[in-house]
């Protein structure tokens, strides 16, 4: 299209392009790449293109990627919503040394603790909590794993949900009195708990390998390359427990799990 306004970007190894036609809305876009993006760039000819414009003469604003239309309306933000939505998923499908793992992470005394599972599961909320009870930040969306099954921060702000409204609520780690993680982190416990209201914490072992096809539910870019994915995954559970319950409350549950890692811990 001739006059846009364009920036060439790179996340996680992944080349990706912007492009509008206002500075206004240039801006709106760089506030939704994934973190840690950098920007400018020099051009690289196969980086996929994010298109984000304001029809003229009406009142709607359009997504397209490369040459599709995937997302229009009359307001702005559910527009960016989506463009920063699937700028993270073609950058994790994309990354060519990263591992993008649906999960709430947090770290503990030099490990990671790593909570799989999907919108709503309650991830959010029990990171949160962890926080609270002075585990370090890690991420409330992905568990960043590399080659060697270690764990990368990922601290955007925690987006959690208000009790019985499902709209989300962008929460600063320092909101919570904590703070974000730096280095990489072997993980010591992966825990699959799916908040029930009348759930009762009671976690049971599960083995390294069901661990790991669980985790592949919930793992990005499984599709495109399952190998490395699994060979990643197995790499983390080398020292990693697993466990599985549903929960309750989350205040209690964090408790318990960071008192399970200090046992582990002193009796390593």
């Amino acid at each position: 299209m001739a006059g846009l306004v364009t920036q060439h970007c790179v996340s996680f190894g992944v080349p990706f392009q912007l492009a509008t036609d206002s500075d206004l809305l240039l801006a709106t876009m760089q506030k939704s790449v994934p973190l840690g993006t950098q920007f400018p760039v020099p051009p690289c000819g196969d980086a996929r293109q994010f298109t984000l414009l304001q029809a003229k003469g009406v009142l709607v604003y359009r997504l397209l990627i490369g040459e599709e239309v995937v997302a229009q309306d009359a307001e702005l933000e559910p527009v960016r919503e989506q463009l920063a939505r699937d700028l993270m998923v073609y950058v994790a499908n994309n990354s060519p040394d990263r591992v993008f793992l649906h999960a709430g992470v947090v770290g503990w005394q030099g490990r990671a603790l790593v909570l799989p599972g999907t919108s709503s599961s309650g991830k959010t909320t029990l990171v949160a909590e962890l926080v609270r009870a002075g585990a370090t930040y890690y991420s409330d969306e992905y568990a960043i794993l590399d080659e060697r099954g270690q764990v990368h921060s990922y601290p955007r702000d925690l987006q959690m949900r208000q009790p019985g409204r499902p709209e989300q609520r962008a929460v600063a780690v320092e909101e919570l009195k904590g703070a974000a993680g730096i280095v990489p982190l072997p993980v010591s416990h992966v825990v699959f708990a799916e908040y029930g209201e009348s759930g009762e914490w009671n976690p049971k072992p599960v083995s390294a390998g069901m661990a790991v096809l669980e985790m592949l539910r919930h793992t990005i870019p499984v599709q495109r390359t399952p190998a490395r994915v699994m060979a990643t995954l197995a790499k983390m559970m080398e020292t990693a427990t697993a466990l599985r319950s549903v929960r309750g409350e989350a205040g209690e549950v964090a408790s318990s799990l960071l008192a399970a890692m200090n046992i582990e811990e002193r009796s390593a």
